[in-house]
């Protein structure tokens, strides 16, 4: 047995590891005490990383369907070429708009795939482009593009005084919010030290979940109404004058006007809607803004819910009202390694409001960080029109069992001309698709941290071979979109250079090229074992430049005025009305790991308040049926005292389309497009969705 160290690629943590192998298989992986970033934590899904390398759902070779609706082993080469083939012929006859690609998050964690299909897609020159961020923590970019951006960086979580949590759980998710690296690492150690240090901590939750019983205040409401929890938290440190006026004064514009706008939300009208007692939102708040370091990151459960796009923006504006920035002269933060390192300034970037210039779809939507909302995919491949979707890309991604509507999307993904999915599982998407391309995984591939640095709390990075070999029928992923391009005859071009496509370069030199403007030479980081933490930065953050010393930070536009105004009337909960929450498994990256049968229940079990469980007389084990506007799903009834009274949780990512599917239902199924679905990105509700529930027969 060999025992070779790399890290993990299953989320950005990027958490260090060390793998038993032995004939080329990974019997164990444990965490690398040595790495200076995780030392030794990895969480319950990336220990079992060898497991889904070697587990009897993996595809080790390519498929193509047959005309009986089977599958056939082939080559990946050739797959490329005829993919590549049926592409050319798709947009010869209907035009580039007529191809479209979805992108997922084992893409995102992939380096040297993210590059080159970027490449290949531009030469396509289709703006169908899509991915999981615009049905996942897309309002983040909306607030972006509204407000503008403080250049000189957020205040970090190592020196806070008080931080606010909202809709996240890092001590299960190991993502604590807007990419900013709270408690990634080992997050029960670190926030273990940070509350011995004296940091306050404030959770915002419909459940006592793992990180909710660490706080000094947790405020636990009816889920639905964030935007009036953020709202109400702004009126009391507004009207109270607990607001920083030298950072507002120098840096935004519109604090009168929010004050204004987030009257309404008095900590009486907050109780009435949200059940969260008045006193508790002022000492929450008071708490909050007497900070003075620390600031208010959300998570999936603030922009997945109704008015998510309103909601982020109030809870940016309560790190904005509060100054929870990098001033002038203050010590800069820069994770940057093998990024280039740009300085800080204390300046602001300018909304650039992407989706309202240049080219809009037929059905509204604009380009929003350089992609499309998820939620128009149906209509671009089901709506009759010139640009019609006919072919349909999908790299790490299993959008069948992740989008809403889950029936719409089956006929959509039916009715195209070709429907090609790069997945490591015969997903849900992939058993519909004309070819599936079996890729190789994490560990059998050379990679870099270089792409996720920006999300890391301290300039790391780490450089990897492979450890294991791939199986002989799997190609990398890069490697296909570049023989897509080579077929297609696009160039390619990447870190500056025109690849030679009769002649591809070895993944190692593709790496070395991206990482070729970094502050520390790859070299260096490769030697380093257990990874390279960088010397901190010694810079200060800059004054503004000239060109963008008079920008502002937009409090409230006319159309988030708006916006917010809506938010704030919609009514509270009915008696007695139930509403759906989401939530994660420790052992489950989105979809991926649901084939582990000692996860969890192995199903996905609604979970009950005890009290909602005796008045509606469901027993422990029964069977209930949950029905939203939107579906119907029969799912295992299971007491949790953790919840507050009136939700009912199911897992994100878990279970399957068939409603006796083993893995449990899917909780998408209840979930769709309604009047809530916001603007600019099209994000639908995904939790906080009321329901019905009657015991089944």
């Amino acid at each position: 047995m060999v025992q070779k160290i790399s890290y993990c690629r299953i989320c950005q943590a990027s958490c260090g590891i060390i793998a038993n192998v032995e004939d080329n298989r990974i019997v164990q992986i444990v965490g690398d005490a040595d790495n200076p970033l995780s030392q030794g934590f990895t969480c319950p899904k990336g220990r079992r990383g060898g497991e889904l390398l070697a587990g009897p759902s993996r595809l080790t070779q390519s498929l193509k369907k047959q005309p009986d609706g089977s599958f056939a082993p082939i080559d990946p080469l050739v797959a490329a070429a005829e993919i590549g083939a049926r592409l050319t012929e798709i947009i010869g006859e209907s035009g580039a708009e007529s191809a479209g690609m979805f992108r997922g998050t084992q893409q995102a964690f992939n380096s040297l795939t993210r590059s080159i299909a970027a490449a290949w897609w531009k030469g396509v020159g289709s703006h169908k482009i899509f991915s999981t961020m615009t049905i996942d923590q897309s309002a983040k970019w909306v607030v972006s593009g509204r407000m503008g951006d403080y250049m000189g960086g957020r205040q970090g979580f190592d020196d806070a005084d008080v931080w606010m949590l909202a809709g996240t759980n890092p001590l299960i998710s190991v993502n604590g919010g807007t990419a900013d690296g709270v408690l990634m690492h080992n997050p029960s150690a670190s926030l273990r030290a940070a509350r011995e240090r004296g940091l306050k901590l404030i959770v915002i939750d419909p459940r006592r979940t793992e990180t909710a019983y660490q706080a000094d205040i947790h405020l636990m409401p009816v889920p639905g109404h964030d935007a009036l929890i953020f709202a109400g938290i702004l009126n009391i440190i507004l009207s109270e004058g607990l607001h920083d006026r030298e950072f507002c004064d120098r840096f935004a514009d519109g604090v009168e006007a929010l004050a204004d706008a987030v009257a309404s939300a008095t900590p009486q009208r907050v109780e009435a809607v949200t059940g969260i007692p008045a006193g508790q939102l002022l000492e929450a708040a008071r708490l909050f803004a007497k900070g003075p370091r620390g600031m208010v990151s959300t998570g999936t459960g603030v922009c997945m819910g109704p008015d998510s796009n309103v909601a982020e923006h109030l809870a940016t504006c309560i790190n904005v009202v509060c100054g929870r920035y990098r001033r002038e002269g203050e010590p800069a933060f820069g994770p940057a390694v093998m990024m280039p390192d740009l300085p800080a300034r204390a300046e602001v970037s300018p909304p650039a409001r992407s989706w309202e210039r240049g080219w809009r779809s037929r059905f509204g939507a604009g380009v929003l960080m350089g992609e499309l909302p998820s939620c128009t995919l149906n209509d671009e491949i089901l709506e009759p029109g010139e640009d019609r979707i006919r072919a349909l890309i999908v790299s790490g991604a299993n959008p069948l069992l992740a989008m809403p509507d889950a029936d719409r999307t089956r006929r959509a993904f039916a009715s195209l001309d070709l429907l090609v999915a790069i997945d490591t599982r015969l997903s849900e998407t992939a058993q519909m698709a004309d070819y599936v391309i079996a890729p190789t995984m994490f560990y059998e591939r050379g990679d870099h941290t270089m792409t996720m640095e920006y999300v890391f709390p301290k300039p790391y990075a780490m450089a990897t071979g492979p450890i294991v070999e791939p199986p002989p029928g799997t190609i990398d992923d890069w490697r296909f979109f570049f023989e897509l391009a080579r077929v297609m005859d696009i160039p390619i071009r990447v870190s500056g250079r025109d690849l030679d496509m009769d002649a591809p370069p070895s993944s190692e030199t593709l790496l070395q090229w991206a990482a070729g403007r970094g502050r520390v030479p790859l070299a260096e980081i490769a030697a380093a074992p257990h990874g390279l933490l960088a010397a901190p930065r010694q810079a200060k953050v800059e004054p503004a430049s000239d060109a963008m010393k008079d920008n502002r930070l937009q409090l409230i536009p006319e159309d988030v005025a708006q916006e917010i105004a809506a938010a704030l009337a919609r009514p509270g909960a009915g008696d007695g009305e139930l509403r759906l929450i989401v939530r994660r498994m420790r052992g489950i990256m989105n979809t991926l790991g649901r084939e582990f049968r000692d996860i969890g229940d192995g199903f996905n079990p609604a979970h009950f308040h005890p009290g909602d469980m005796a008045r509606l007389d469901i027993a422990e084990d029964s069977q209930v049926r949950l029905t939203s506007r939107h579906g119907s799903v029969t799912a295992v009834a299971r007491a949790d005292p953790t919840l507050r009274p009136g939700c009912v949780s199911l897992t994100h990512g878990w279970g399957g389309l068939d409603p006796a599917s083993a893995q449990g239902v899917n909780v998408n199924v209840l979930t769709g497009h309604d009047a809530l679905t916001q603007t600019v990105n099209h994000m639908p509700v995904l939790t906080g969705v009321p329901l019905m529930v009657e015991r089944a027969a």
